[in-house]
């Protein structure tokens, strides 16, 4: 699928969320529910986070390769961990309402906008996700995996938002029901830690170059198993992953009897095996394979 194809998703689910809080702002200004409110919170940070999305979106596709020669993937691990700082902050502010209304409860009035609100946050969320979810497995992108995401929190929190002030505007009269409202709030703010805790564990860890998984690991050891004979000495294995794609470098030693053309359809026979691998199951990957040096002599790589 193309980058512009993903944008425009992005572009699409921004639009929509500018409307839906809008909406929102509407809804809440008549109602004294802790819930919508939390919602409205919560759809602020998808403007956020979207707006995020597609801005990242857009600056890769159009990145200088030569400037840019490894892609912009830490941008979208950067922006998915701003995202989550900036959620961070509307968990406080949400939970101080909810605390606020557990202590002294009211019953809650004027939710009819807000209802007709969080069913359009459910069916439009739901929808969106079931798109950034396809295209993400396509792209193997962290920005619409990260988006994916969002819709899929976005439409639960708004789900139980929904059942919870429907509940609490129909039996208003009962004096316990009154608490539901604050308790459906803390389920809109759990989904949100939840959401922060998965940006931050898969942002941080892309930041710091970690290596690629134990699959991935297997895949390079299978063909370098099929291809033993191809080279002579087996150094260093490394490997880590930058945004969407893998990376994985090979140190080996050759022959000393070895033409420099026998070294290189080496290297070419490991590459495209390696390549075949990774792209066998899914995954996009670039290889370089470094020469060891005989001696005290300097490294030299082969792409």
């Amino acid at each position: 699928m193309s980058g512009s194809a993903s944008q425009k998703l992005s572009f699409q689910a921004m639009i929509f969320t500018i409307v839906l809080f809008s909406l929102y702002v509407v809804a809440a200004s008549f109602t004294n529910s802790a819930a919508i409110f939390t919602d409205l919170l919560a759809t602020s940070f998808d403007l956020t986070a979207l707006t995020a999305c597609w801005l990242v979106l857009r600056l890769s596709s159009r990145a200088n390769p030569g400037r840019f020669a490894y892609g912009l993937g830490k941008l979208e691990n950067l922006a998915e961990m701003m995202i989550a700082v900036l959620q961070t902050i509307l968990v406080i502010i949400a939970s101080t309402r909810a605390v606020a209304l557990v202590l002294d409860p009211q019953p809650v009035e004027g939710a009819g906008a807000g209802l007709v609100v969080a069913a359009l946050a459910v069916a439009g969320n739901a929808y969106f996700n079931r798109k950034a979810l396809r295209l993400a497995r396509e792209t193997k992108s962290p920005v619409l995996e990260a988006q994916a995401r969002v819709h899929l929190v976005s439409a639960t929190a708004s789900l139980s938002v929904f059942i919870g002030t429907m509940i609490t505007s129909t039996f208003h009269t009962i004096e316990w029901i009154a608490y539901l409202d604050p308790l459906a709030s803390f389920v809109v703010i759990s989904f949100m830690v939840y959401n922060i805790w998965a940006m931050l564990s898969n942002s941080v860890g892309s930041l710091l170059d970690q290596a690629i998984g134990e699959a991935g690991q297997l895949r390079i050891l299978r063909v370098l198993t099929k291809h033993f004979n191809d080279f002579d000495e087996l150094g260093d294995i490394r490997t880590r992953q930058l945004g969407g794609k893998m990376m994985v470098e090979l140190h080996l030693g050759f022959e000393n009897d070895w033409s420099v053309e026998q070294a290189r359809q080496a290297v070419g026979r490991l590459t495209k095996a390696v390549k075949k691998e990774f792209t066998d199951a899914g995954d996009e990957v670039d290889v370089a394979v470094v020469l060891l040096p005989a001696g005290p002599a300097d490294e030299t790589a082969y792409a």
